[in-house]
């Protein structure tokens, strides 16, 4: 047998077998991370690690704490004296005249009433003892929301909370101050937050008012009252029982003011209702 014959059989065993450890080695390369065969992948992932990491430490921070948002609050113009302030009346309460005022706290034109033309009344009848305001809720614009958070009955709910520390008013003034359409997330739980913290509350003793679900309660209550009584719409006011629906300017509303005084046998400056408070 020659030499040739031989060693072709050989060689095709040979060649087989290396195909063999080649196919093998191929496989094998296959099953390894690409960050193994790769140095960069290696690093990349190494720093993503690590910045998962960090973030859920971040957020467990977070959770730990009050999460207040306070991004797009804007601080109030009006400032309501401390003094004339109990619970959510102003004034002193053997006033001649009582302005009730039915409110929804995302009522547009309820907000033109508190920004614009009560603080002139708080100016000319209040502080002189003629006129005393009681603040009620008529939560009608968080119904027109399916949401599951009702932002006029939470924001009502926020405010009656923040009453419990005698911080009603400075709470009142901050919620109108921030109105941005009607649910569309201006009461937003963080940013009633922050408004309680911006209103100098105690946000820990707030929140866990809120949490009672009382309050919402109550809201309820007094809008199925106010619907009972006649009022379907904010603002509805009442001036020593005389219903005022709408908004009358500071001048017209100071006007029944005077006369109501006047009936009732202690006379107010006359004439002294002019605007006074510059728009928000």
């Amino acid at each position: 047998m020659s030499t040739r014959s031989n060693s072709q059989p050989e060689s095709r065993r040979a060649r087989r077998a290396a195909e063999r450890r080649a196919a093998a080695a191929a496989a094998q390369a296959r099953t390894v991370p690409a960050w193994r065969r790769s140095p960069l992948l290696a690093i990349t992932a190494l720093i993503g690690g690590i910045g998962v990491i960090a973030l859920v430490g971040v957020i467990l921070l977070q959770g730990s704490g009050p999460k207040v948002d306070s991004t797009g609050l804007v601080a109030p113009k009006v400032t309501i004296p401390a003094e004339l302030a109990s619970g959510r009346s102003l004034g002193k309460a053997d006033a001649p005249v009582t302005l009730q005022v039915w409110s929804d706290f995302q009522c547009p034109i309820c907000g033109e009433f508190a920004r614009n033309v009560e603080p002139t009344l708080i100016t000319t009848y209040v502080t002189p003892g003629v006129l005393r305001i009681v603040q009620m809720d008529a939560a009608f614009q968080g119904q027109k929301s399916s949401a599951s958070f009702d932002e006029s009955v939470e924001a009502g709910a926020a405010a009656r909370c923040a009453a419990d520390q005698g911080r009603y008013w400075p709470y009142y003034t901050w919620l109108f101050a921030n109105q941005n359409g009607e649910n569309q997330g201006a009461f937003s739980d963080a940013r009633l937050r922050a408004m309680a913290t911006s209103a100098g509350l105690d946000v820990k003793a707030w929140d866990a008012c809120r949490a009672t679900g009382t309050q919402q309660a109550a809201v309820k209550a007094e809008t199925q009252q106010a619907l009972a009584s006649g009022v379907n719409g904010t603002p509805t006011m009442l001036l020593n029982g005389q219903k005022i629906s709408g908004l009358p300017s500071a001048p017209a509303l100071g006007a029944m003011i005077e006369a109501a005084a006047a009936k009732a046998g202690s006379p107010a400056p006359s004439g002294s209702a002019a605007p006074s408070a510059s728009p928000s």
